[in-house]
């Protein structure tokens, strides 16, 4: 009695060139597929760092708790600003003491209040600056206008980088799952020919490559998800030197449900695959 299983591993064995070469080749793409998918997973929060380090530093004058409200409304309406954060003189005092690991409590606080103002990504740093610098309760300004507007290109370019390139790894794994499975499917119709001639039912071919299918798509995203642990740290250590800790390790539950996003992808690709495929020559031979 045939096995749908043994059908598979003959299969398999009669066809070793071609598994073997679509395995490495299917390797690759959940390799990549899972680099760009733990990134894209963690891009908010990636983001979210990264804006936190666009910041303007505003010193103004000494101000009563009304102005203050006020003050802060006038930079809230400035265009480019998005969210800011009122330090008084003496909070930065004690910081710098902490730093110095000093006592100044004694002197006179030579310090100013400030605002840390978080720019927005579609921000144009020099308006920006002057708009600040027109209102009269500005003393004086901390702008690093050069980091934050490379920090607001790298951000926008991040965005089309991951989008472009998960939406092009993703079409061309679909693109070839669907050639790997149907290019099988097409080298064994005869066999089809012959099972559908000895009366096997339709279902115990479709089940035989299909469960080649999972097969093959299992261990090709096993082994992708391998490298890709090998290459994660590699890739996050490499992040981090530019940009210490803005890049933070995902859980191990959260890198085992990318790992099942893409290993049921591939399932689902191979599915409606191996039944298009295989319906076209099973009525041909059922003809």
């Amino acid at each position: 009695m045939l096995n749908p299983i043994s059908e598979m591993i003959r299969n398999i064995n009669k066809e070793k060139g071609m598994f073997f070469s679509s395995l490495i080749s299917l390797i690759v793409v959940f390799a990549l597929l899972d680099i760009l998918l733990v990134f894209f997973y963690n891009l908010n929060d990636f983001k979210a760092k990264l804006d936190s380090s666009n910041q303007v530093i505003v010193y103004v004058k000494t101000m009563t708790e009304p102005e203050i409200k006020e003050f802060q409304i006038k930079m809230n309406s400035i265009k480019g600003v998005k969210a800011i954060t009122f330090e008084p003189k003496e909070r930065a005092l004690e910081k710098l003491e902490k730093e110095l690991d000093v006592t100044l409590e004694e002197q006179e606080n030579p310090l100013s209040d400030s605002f840390y103002v978080y720019v927005s990504k579609n921000a144009n740093v020099e308006e920006l600056r002057k708009s600040i610098l027109a209102l009269p309760e500005v003393q004086e300004i901390d702008m690093r206008a050069s980091t934050i507007q490379k920090s607001i290109k790298f951000n926008n370019n991040l965005d089309n980088i991951l989008l472009y390139g998960l939406a092009g790894i993703g079409v061309f794994g679909v693109i070839l799952i669907y050639n790997l499975t149907s290019f099988g499917i097409k080298a064994r119709k005869k066999d089809v020919g012959t099972l559908t001639h000895i009366g096997v039912s339709n279902n115990f071919i479709r089940l035989t490559y299909l469960l080649e299918g999972i097969f093959l798509i299992g261990l090709a995203s096993m082994a992708g998800f391998l490298i890709f642990l090998k290459l994660y740290d590699f890739i996050l250590q490499g992040i981090n030197l530019l940009n210490t800790n803005i890049a933070t390790r995902s859980s191990r539950g959260e890198l085992e449900t990318l790992f099942f996003i893409s290993f049921a992808a591939g399932i689902i690709i191979t599915a409606i695959v191996n039944f298009s495929s295989t319906r076209k020559y099973l009525k041909f031979y059922k003809r």
